[in-house]
């Protein structure tokens, strides 16, 4: 594979460009990256980490099949009809690819035992890999270009969720609004992981992405005071990326300046404080999808290191009738997305 450069290729013909030095826009340089990793391929470690990721994300689907909430997306989905585009894993009936989408995002996410990336706190893979599948299963795409779209997804999906990572803060600035950084940006890389496997060129991926900017969502609120709505989160985001990538094949357009415009996305969810050179600083060259990882426990990240201490505790004799009394917590930023019903 050849490596790619944003100076040459990123700006998109017929479509013009906005930023104040007239170069590229932050979506025309990720579609100029996703199109040329279609056509050029993606590192041979980027390539093993898909497979893996892949592989989890199935494993995960079939796991949750045993929730009730999966047995009722599944109901709803096969309730919709439509044609018979793409497979809902563990069901023997094909469905629409939005709504395969759908199903299987909703599947991979409802365990909570998704990847993670740090310290964005994304799980993209529950989005990006559903959205791909369903989308090459449509569109026939060969298995080559399926593990680069899910690649590019996750490395859109990460940089985006960086972009709203504030260092002094110790959090995502999208968290402290009470929003779901994992579906909000992992529709975005859906949306460039199915338009990837739809065959749409680098303008399409560029609208792809302008459309899933107002399909992109995600309420953190159940967190704190119970609900089941967050398995959907990432069911939404397959669906939407899905959805956005076959109507851009039907003409739909997108603005350039979907990301850092005026009325974009970064200013619409995070009120304009975001890090930009986080979504373009050594874009073909340094990937983040290999440093993804897997979880070791099926919950919520913060509560991990809980988790390894009653481990820890356990295996030197300390059970519970010998404590004394304990009590744990975690820091402030890290308190909102998790669990904080007195806030």
């Amino acid at each position: 594979m050849s490596a790619w450069s944003p100076a040459a290729d990123a700006q998109l013909a017929g479509n013009p460009t906005y930023t104040p030095d007239g170069g590229p826009t932050l979506s025309q340089q990720l579609a100029s990256f996703a199109a040329h990793c279609a056509a050029e391929g993606v590192p041979d470690d980027v390539v093993r980490s898909v497979s893996q990721r892949t592989l989890d994300v199935l494993g995960l689907c079939v796991a949750a099949h045993r929730l009730p909430t999966s047995a009722a997306a599944i109901g709803h989905v096969l309730d919709q009809g439509g044609h018979p585009q793409a497979t809902v894993v563990g069901e023997g009936t094909l469905v629409s690819a939005a709504q395969a989408a759908f199903a299987n995002g909703v599947l991979a996410h409802s365990l909570d035992y998704d990847d993670t990336h740090l310290p964005s706190v994304l799980h993209p893979s529950a989005s990006v890999v559903p959205a791909a599948l369903a989308a090459a299963e449509h569109a026939g795409a060969s298995g080559e270009l399926t593990v680069r779209a899910i690649a590019v997804g996750l490395e859109v999906a990460v940089r985006l969720g960086m972009a709203g990572y504030d260092a002094d803060l110790g959090n995502s600035v999208f968290f402290e609004h009470g929003q779901h950084a994992t579906s909000i940006t992992g529709a975005m890389g859906a949306a460039v992981a199915a338009a990837m496997a739809y065959g749409l060129d680098e303008q399409g991926i560029a609208d792809a992405l302008g459309l899933t900017a107002s399909m992109a969502s995600g309420v953190i609120e159940a967190n704190r005071t119970g609900g089941t709505v967050k398995r959907l989160h990432c069911g939404l985001a397959a669906q939407a990326g899905v959805t956005a990538a076959q109507l851009v094949r039907r003409g739909f357009t997108g603005p350039p300046t979907v990301l850092e415009g005026r009325f974009g996305f970064f200013e619409a969810w995070l009120h304009g404080q975001f890090f930009p050179t986080a979504v373009t600083d050594g874009l073909g060259t340094e990937w983040s999808v290999p440093g993804i990882f897997f979880k070791p426990y099926p919950a919520n990240h913060f509560t991990h290191t809980t988790v390894d201490a009653g481990r820890a505790f356990r295996e030197r004799g300390v059970t519970p009738p010998t404590w004394p009394g304990w009590s744990w917590g975690w820091p402030p930023p890290r308190c909102a997305p998790s669990a904080s019903p007195s806030r």
